[in-house]
């Protein structure tokens, strides 16, 4: 082989492999950053150090100064986002620096962000048809884990007792679209072994906020081949029967 080809060969050789280990490089330093854990970046680099900050310690949300209710604050804040400034994240920003001075103003900024891209992702997982109602709201918790630290999480979506009884309602009618050959008795043992899932310790409480729609839907859900063959008349005293019967059910 000449020596001046055999030169060129070696060229592109190393020219090949410094290439690769560039974009390497690339990759680790800029496109791997995007895929880093949600919770450790609120994407917003004037928000970023407190919201690293943030991480260590979300006590400082509950201390004197900042919103009682930080659910109602974001949410208050984002309608003056969309309609007051039109979209302008510069004006909600300058909005809480004026507001909240020293460091409340930067820290509830870095929680809003956070707070916004969650809506952004909550609106493309409701927008997905092709999931149910229960498939949502389990994407829809787990974005809520992802992003937010523990102690923020029940700041921004305290538990209330209607949500168990919302759950436990979709998905028994998950649980029934995909298995629409399923027998009641089936269907009932699903629905109660969930329930007792859900309600754990609180069944108490829970239980109070069930209404009369709770109960006649899981009626109508898993006895929904027997009403079908009933009359009218024989379907309203065949749930309330079963009805009576769930609720006697769930505490043997």
């Amino acid at each position: 082989m000449p020596v001046n080809k055999k030169k060129t060969i070696i060229f592109l050789f190393i020219l090949i492999l410094l290439s690769l280990l560039l974009g390497g490089l690339v990759y680790f330093l800029f496109l791997k950053k995007t895929k880093s854990d949600p919770q450790q970046s609120s994407f917003d680099s004037r928000s970023e150090v407190y919201w690293q900050r943030l991480q260590n310690r979300p006590e400082v949300l509950q201390g004197p100064g900042y919103p009682s209710d930080l659910r109602d604050f974001l949410e208050t804040l984002r309608g003056k986002e969309s309609y007051l400034w039109k979209g302008d994240r510069d004006k909600t920003y300058a909005y809480l620096l004026e507001t909240f001075p020293d460091e409340r103003g930067h820290v509830l900024y870095a929680v809003y962000v956070a707070f916004m891209n969650w809506k952004e992702k909550v609106m493309e997982v409701e927008e997905n048809e092709g999931i149910s109602s229960y498939e949502k709201l389990t994407a829809v918790n787990r974005l809520s884990e992802e992003i937010f630290p523990l102690m923020i999480r029940n700041l921004i979506f305290p538990k209330h007792p209607t949500t168990p009884p919302v759950w436990l309602l979709s998905y028994l009618e998950d649980y029934v679209q995909k298995n629409p050959y399923s027998y009641a008795r089936e269907r009932k043992r699903i629905f109660l072994k969930k329930k007792q899932e859900l309600y754990k310790t609180e069944k108490w409480e829970i239980q109070s906020w069930e209404s009369p729609m709770f109960f006649q839907k899981v009626v109508d859900l898993i006895y929904a081949r027997e009403l079908l063959e009933m009359s009218e008349e024989e379907r309203t005293s065949y749930r309330s029967a079963k009805q009576e019967e769930l609720k006697v059910d769930f505490w043997n």
